[in-house]
């Protein structure tokens, strides 16, 4: 009858380990952005130059190489907007969700407002 611990260990080859996980800054950019856009009051927008420029929000900026990135959020809202609260939300989804499908867990989440979106809403009158 065989060992059973022998049969059970994976053999390693000499000098190395079984390989390395790397995941791209753009896969946790992309998971911190569907993150803020899951919470209400979070928009999805260009602004007037952001054809030029790439500024489309909500804009994510981390660093995947690092084992605990900081990580930047910059949401465009809608007016009126409690964004404190907003801003604690989507910080603590966004570390939620990094945490949850990379294991990478951040060290920080900043989370900017970088435009405010007035729009008509249905209690404005217009004027004839």
């Amino acid at each position: 009858m065989a060992d059973p611990t022998t049969e059970a260990a994976p053999r390693v080859a000499d000098g190395g380990g079984p390989g390395t996980t790397t995941i791209h800054d753009r896969v946790g950019e992309q998971i911190g952005r569907a993150a803020a856009l899951s919470i209400e009051g979070v928009l999805r927008h260009r602004g007037s130059l952001g054809m030029f420029t790439g500024g489309e929000h909500p804009k994510v900026s981390i660093d995947m190489s690092r084992p605990h990135p900081d990580v930047t959020v910059d949401i465009a809202v809608h007016w009126p907007t409690q964004v404190t609260a907003l801003c604690q939300e989507v910080r603590a989804l966004v570390h939620t969700e990094l945490a949850r499908f990379t294991g990478v867990t951040p060290h920080r989440v900043d989370v900017t407002i970088a435009d405010v979106i007035v729009g008509e809403t249905s209690s404005e009158r217009r004027v004839r």
